[in-house]
């Protein structure tokens, strides 16, 4: 994608420094509840030099939170997966052309201890997913090099995909540091099962920062992963900016990946085959203020099948509103 996301992050950053910001405690228009939620987030491999296998995503959320206690969510998201070949057909021993198209809905309890989300999607695969037009038009508008092979993709078909997480505080990890800087963490359980995916892992993730939000834990497009916490701050100042630095690590297991086996209900010959063990590390830097919130940072994931060559690099990039 080279430069591509750089202009489109900078667009976005752009227009959400413009925007009119959230009133503040003693400001007018200031509610504590109810409240809104929007994000935009984007993964793309141009960081690592890179346009293969898990290529780009983007995943826009909305919550609702009538409540401290409880949110309600919609999600629009779109992945692409190509193999590192640029030919027409099959490349054997590389990832297969696949895009994926989803609309989810959510609910999210939290707690200060403890909180949990559920997403339910329904999704396309195949050129439904709109992913082989919208990477070959970005493509041809930039004079990029096209991938020849979208017309061998996974087939289309209907995908249904249910996901929960559960997320602990990690009392252990929270630290009162000098000059207003503070440390916490959180433990998390994440399960997912359908016809895109069946998996289950468990995540550790640790930040360190000044005046911590509670709107940014873990960031990647993964169902359930929404512009809000499931876990309360309630010591968090709204009218205060805040700075971290974040590091996660998450592993599990895969029992199945459209991207890599098919789809259920069409005969797909393989070209690679799935490695179910895998593990994700991240590291990013967020800031919050005046209800906007800015991440960036990358995500290193395992080898998804077992030819593989090397892991994979993401660059993330993500923009929350908070209203």
């Amino acid at each position: 994608m080279g430069m591509i996301p750089v202009l489109v992050y900078a667009a976005a950053a752009g227009l959400a420094t413009a925007a009119d910001t959230v009133p503040l405690p003693g400001e007018p228009g200031y509610t504590e509840a109810p409240r809104h939620h929007f994000r935009g987030i984007f993964e793309n491999d141009s960081i690592s030099n890179a346009d293969r296998n898990y290529s780009h995503g983007t995943r826009l959320d909305y919550l609702y939170s009538p409540s401290s206690s409880r949110a309600y969510g919609l999600s629009l998201m779109q992945t692409m997966y190509t193999p590192e070949t640029h030919t027409f057909g099959r490349v054997e021993g590389e990832h297969p052309y696949c895009g994926y198209l989803a609309l989810g809905g959510a609910f999210m309890t939290r707690g200060v201890d403890f909180g949990s989300s559920t997403e339910l999607q329904i999704g396309v695969t195949g050129n439904a997913s709109l992913a082989g037009k919208t990477q070959n038009a970005v493509h041809e508008l930039f004079g990029m090099e096209k991938w020849c092979g979208w017309t061998d993709q996974i087939h289309s078909e209907v995908t249904f995909q249910l996901s929960s997480r559960q997320v602990w505080r990690v009392p252990a990890m929270e630290r009162e540091l000098k000059n207003d800087w503070e440390t916490d963490g959180a433990f998390q359980l994440y399960e997912t099962a359908g016809s895109f995916s069946v998996a289950g892992n468990v995540g550790l993730f640790f930040r360190i920062g000044r005046n911590l939000p509670p709107s940014l834990s873990s960031n990647n497009i993964q169902p359930t992963h929404f512009a809000l916490n499931p876990l309360l701050k309630p010591d968090y100042r709204r009218d205060a900016p805040s700075y971290f630095l974040l590091a996660g690590v998450s592993g599990g297991y895969v029992a199945r990946d459209l991207t890599i086996d098919g789809g259920l209900f069409h005969d797909f010959e393989r070209s690679c085959s799935r490695t179910p063990w895998q593990i994700e590390a991240q590291l990013g830097v967020g800031a919050s203020y005046h209800g906007i919130d800015y991440y960036c940072g990358i995500l290193l994931h395992s080898r998804t099948y077992r030819t593989q060559d090397e892991s994979s690099l993401m660059g993330v990039f993500s923009l929350s509103w908070h209203w």
